[in-house]
C-alpha cells in the first residue's frame, strides 16, 4: 500500500527539521536529533573536542554584539537627542557615572522622533546585512543546488517554498547575530527590563522572514539565469557590498563624526510606516498604544511575504533547471592558447600553481586582496576618522599595528586557508614530488611576499610624508614587517589544523576556533608594537619566531593523517608544548606571586604537565636520570654558569637579597626554591620540552640557543644575561647526557652559588 504523502505542516516541518539536522550537525557534531532504534555502527572520527571551544567562542561574540547595539542607540540618544553631557564626546567617551542619569531618563520617557528614525536606518542596515552576506559566503557558487533535488520529494511545490522560507529564516545565524542584539537594546531601553530578549527575537525573527524570502527569490533567480561562473563573480561584489551596510551600522557607536549620524537625523517621517519603523514603535510603545503599530507591521509583514510566493511560484513555472553546468565546460578556442611563446615564471611550481588558483577564484581574489583595503577603510569613513589621516601618519605605533593588520588579514584569507582552498584536490598534493610540508613552505613564502606589499606602501608613503627621518618609527616598521613571515608560517600550520578535508559542507572546512586563535596571535604582536620598550618587542618577536618554529613542526606531524578520516598522530612531546608551559609557568607566577613564592607555579606547571603526558600516554617525555655521564657534565656546567653569574653581579653591582637580613627559615624556604624546585621544573620545561622539541628540527646550537633565549625572558632585565649563560650551559649538559638530571644539577649549582654569595655579601 503506497503511503499518503505528509500533511503541507508535516512537510514544512520534516524539511525544517532536516536543515536544523544539518546545521547541528556542521557546527556541534553531537547536537543532533536521536530516534528509537538501532543504526549500523559508523567510523569512528578523531577525537579533538574542539566543538566546545567553537561553543565558549560564541559568549563572547554575542557580549560583543550586544554591547556594540547598546553604545550605537545611547550615542544616537547623546547626539540627536542634543543631551550636554555627552554630546560631544559620545556615549563611550562619557564613561558609565555620566550616563546613569541620562539612561534613567531615556527609558521613562517615550522614543524622540530623531532617535527613531535613526534607529530605523540602523535596522534598515543591519536588515541588508543579514541579507547580502549570507548570499555572499559561499552558497551562491555551489555548483549544486539543492531545490534541484528537492522538487523531486512528494511534496507539493508550495508547501515546499515555504519550508525554504522557514528554515532561512531560522536558520540565519549571523543574521541572529546583527540584529538580535540591536532589537533587543531597543526593549531594554524603552522600559521592557528582563522581557526584551524575548520581544527582541519576536522582532528579529519578522525581519529575517523578510529577508529570508526576499533571499530565496534573488538566490533562485540567479541560479536560473546565471552561469557557475558568473555567479562566482556576482557572490565576490554580494561579499564586498555586505561591508558598507555593517560598518555604517556599527559607526553609530564608534564616534561623533562620521556621515551616518547626519543621514541619521535626516530621516524622513514616512520611513516610520516601513517595517523597520513599524519594529522600533511597537517596541518603544507602552499599553493600547502598541497594538496600531503591531497591526500595520503583521500586515505588512503578511502581505510582502505573499507577494514573495507569487513571484516564487512565477519564477518556477517552468520547472528547476538552474543553468548548472551548461556553460562551466567551455573549452577554450586554439587561437587563444599561445602556444610556444615563452613567459616569465617567477617562483615554483606551487607558487605558480597558487598564483593561479588565486586569479581564477574572483571571490577568493577579493577576500584576500580588496577586502583588507575595504575593512579599513569602511572603519575609517563611517566613523569619522578619515579625516585624521595626519595622526596616522605621525603615529609610529598606530602606523605600524595599521601596517601589520593589513598583512596578518591577508594572511588569514590566504595562508590560513591554504589546506582549505585545495578542496577535494587536496591528495594532488601527496602525488607531487615534493614533500606536502615542503610545499606548504613554499605556499608561506609565496603569501608572505604578498602580504608585505600592502605594509610596505602604506610605509614607504608615511617615510616620504615625514619632514625629518625618524628612528623610532622606522624601527618599529621594521618590526612590524620582520612579524609578518613569521605570522604566514603560523597561519599555514594552524591552518593544517583547522581544515577538514574530508568535509562535505563549505561550513565545517575551516573550524572557526583556530580562527579566532590566529587573531589572538595577532592582537597579541599588536600589543607588543604598542608597548614602549624597545626590549619588550624583542622578546616577543623572538618568541613568535619560536612559537612559529613549534607550530610547524606540530604540523608536519599532523600532515600524514589529514586525509584519514579517524587517525590521528600518536601523542608526542613537541616544543609547541613546551612554550605552552612556558607561557602557563608565567601566568602562574603573576597569580600566585601575591599568596605564595613564584617557584610554586614552576611546580603547578610540573604536576599538570606529567598528569597530561601520563593520561594520554605520550611518547618522548624526557628522560630523568638514564644518560650518558650526568653528574660530570652538570657539575661542569655548574661551576661555569655560577662563575659568569658571580661575576655579572660584581659587574652590575646588584643588590644583595634581602634574605640575609631575613631569619633562618626564609633562608632555608629560598634554599629549598631555588635548589629543588626551580631546577626540577624549569629545566623539565625549557630543555626537555622546548630545546628537545626543537632539536627535532633544529641543530643542536641552534636549538640550546633558543632555549637559552627564551629561558633568558622569563628573568627581570638585570638577570638576563647569566640566566642566558646558565641556559646555554644547561642546554650543552642536557645536549651532551641525554638525561635531565645534568641541567638540573647545573641550575641547581648556579642558584646555591649565587644564593651563598649574596648571604655573605
Amino acid at each position: 500500500m503506497t503511503p499518503a504523502p505528509p500533511t503541507a505542516w508535516r512537510a514544512v516541518w520534516l524539511l525544517t527539521r532536516l536543515r536544523l539536522q544539518r546545521l547541528l550537525n556542521v557546527s556541534g557534531k553531537g547536537l543532533a536529533f536521536h530516534r528509537g532504534g538501532k543504526s549500523r555502527p559508523a567510523t569512528p572520527g578523531k577525537k579533538r573536542g574542539r566543538w566546545l571551544l567553537g561553543a565558549l567562542l560564541v559568549l563572547p561574540m554575542l557580549f560583543a554584539s550586544g554591547n556594540i547595539a547598546r553604545h550605537n542607540l545611547l550615542n544616537m540618544h547623546c547626539l540627536l537627542d542634543q543631551v550636554t553631557v555627552c554630546q560631544a564626546k559620545g556615549s563611550l567617551q562619557a564613561g558609565e557615572r555620566v550616563m546613569a542619569p541620562v539612561i534613567a531618563h531615556l527609558i521613562e520617557q517615550p522614543f524622540s522622533a530623531a532617535l527613531a528614525g535613526a534607529l530605523t536606518l540602523q535596522l534598515a542596515l543591519l536588515w541588508l546585512v543579514s541579507l547580502l552576506l549570507p548570499l555572499g559566503m559561499g552558497e551562491l557558487s555551489k555548483p549544486d543546488w539543492d531545490l534541484e533535488w528537492l522538487v523531486t520529494l512528494p511534496v507539493d511545490k508550495g508547501n515546499l517554498l515555504w519550508a525554504r522560507v522557514l528554515e532561512r529564516t531560522l536558520l540565519n545565524p549571523l543574521g541572529l547575530l546583527v540584529l538580535w542584539p540591536g532589537t533587543t537594546m531597543i526593549a531594554w531601553y524603552s522600559g521592557q527590563g528582563w522581557f526584551s530578549p524575548l520581544s527582541g527575537l519576536f522582532a528579529c525573527l519578522l525581519l529575517l522572514a523578510l529577508a529570508a524570502m526576499l533571499r530565496t527569490l534573488i538566490d533562485t533567480g540567479l541560479r536560473l539565469a546565471l552561469s557557475p561562473a558568473q555567479l562566482g563573480n556576482l557572490q565576490a561584489l554580494l561579499s564586498v557590498a555586505g561591508l558598507f551596510p555593517m560598518y555604517m551600522g556599527m559607526s553609530f557607536g564608534m564616534g561623533t563624526g562620521g556621515f551616518a549620524h547626519a543621514w541619521a537625523a535626516a530621516m524622513p517621517a514616512w520611513t516610520g510606516w516601513t517595517p523597520p519603523g513599524l519594529l522600533v514603535s511597537l517596541l518603544n510603545a507602552r499599553g493600547a498604544a502598541a497594538a496600531l503599530p503591531a497591526v500595520l507591521l503583521l500586515t505588512q509583514c503578511l502581505c510582502l511575504m505573499l507577494l514573495g510566493m507569487a513571484l516564487l511560484r512565477r519564477q518556477l513555472r517552468h520547472g528547476v533547471v538552474g543553468a548548472g553546468q551548461r556553460e562551466a565546460g567551455r573549452k577554450r578556442s586554439p587561437a587563444s592558447q599561445s602556444a610556444g611563446k615563452w613567459r616569465a615564471r617567477p617562483g615554483t611550481v606551487i607558487q605558480r600553481r597558487e598564483l593561479t588558483l588565486l586569479l581564477r577564484d574572483r571571490n577568493f581574489l577579493v577576500q584576500t586582496l580588496l577586502m583588507p583595503l575595504l575593512i579599513l577603510g569602511g572603519q575609517a569613513l563611517f566613523s569619522g576618522q578619515a579625516r585624521d589621516l595626519h595622526e596616522l601618519l605621525s603615529s609610529p605605533a598606530l602606523l605600524a599595528s595599521t601596517g601589520f593588520f593589513l598583512g596578518t588579514y591577508v594572511l588569514m584569507m590566504s595562508a590560513f586557508q591554504t589546506l582549505n582552498k585545495e578542496g577535494g584536490a587536496l591528495w594532488l598534493l601527496y602525488t607531487f614530488p615534493v614533500a606536502v610540508d615542503q610545499a606548504l613552505r613554499q605556499k608561506a613564502q609565496l603569501w608572505a611576499a604578498l602580504a608585505l606589499l600592502y605594509p610596505l606602501i602604506l610605509f614607504s608613503a608615511a617615510l616620504a610624508w615625514q619632514d625629518a627621518w625618524r628612528w623610532d618609527m622606522a624601527g618599529l616598521m621594521l618590526l612590524a614587517l620582520a612579524g609578518i613571515p613569521l605570522y604566514s608560517a603560523i597561519a599555514v600550520a594552524l591552518g593544517v589544523f583547522a581544515s577538514d578535508p574530508l568535509a562535505t559542507e563549505a561550513a565545517v572546512k575551516i573550524r572557526p576556533a583556530y580562527t579566532y586563535l590566529y587573531l589572538l596571535l595577532t592582537g597579541l604582536y599588536i600589543a607588543a608594537l604598542a608597548a614602549g620598550s624597545l626590549a619588550q618587542q624583542l622578546v616577543f618577536v623572538v618568541l613568535t619566531a619560536a612559537l612559529a618554529l613549534a607550530l610547524w613542526q606540530k604540523a608536519r606531524d599532523e600532515i600524514p593523517y589529514l586525509l584519514d578520516p579517524s587517525a590521528s598522530p600518536p601523542a608526542r612531546v613537541t616544543a609547541a608544548d613546551g612554550l605552552i608551559a612556558a607561557m602557563l609557568f608565567f601566568i602562574l607566577q603573576i597569580l600566585l606571586l601575591i599568596l605564595l613564592k613564584d617557584k610554586v607555579a614552576g611546580v603547578l606547571t610540573y604536576v599538570l604537565l606529567r598528569l597530561v603526558y601520563w593520561r594520554s600516554k605520550t611518547a618522548g617525555v624526557p628522560r630523568m636520570t638514564r644518560g650518558r655521564h650526568p653528574w660530570r657534565w652538570g657539575t661542569a656546567g655548574a661551576a661555569v654558569s655560577a662563575l659568569c653569574g658571580i661575576a655579572c653581579t660584581l659587574v652590575l653591582q646588584a643588590p644583595a637579597a634581602a634574605a640575609a637580613g631575613g631569619n633562618s627559615w626564609d633562608s632555608l624556604w629560598l634554599l629549598a626554591l631555588g635548589v629543588l624546585a626551580a631546577p626540577l621544573c624549569e629545566e623539565f620545561i625549557f630543555r626537555g620540552l622546548i630545546q628537545g622539541g626543537l632539536r627535532r628540527a633544529l641543530p643542536a646550537w641552534q636549538a640550546i640557543g633558543t632555549g637559552a633565549a627564551l629561558f633568558a625572558m622569563m628573568h627581570p632585565p638585570s638577570a638576563m644575561l647569566p640566566a642566558f649563560v646558565l641556559g646555554l650551559c644547561a642546554g650543552i649538559a642536557y645536549e651532551r647526557s641525554g638525561a635531565l638530571l645534568a641541567p638540573m644539577l647545573v641550575h641547581a649549582g648556579y642558584n646555591a652559588a649565587l644564593l651563598a654569595y649574596q648571604l655573605h655579601a
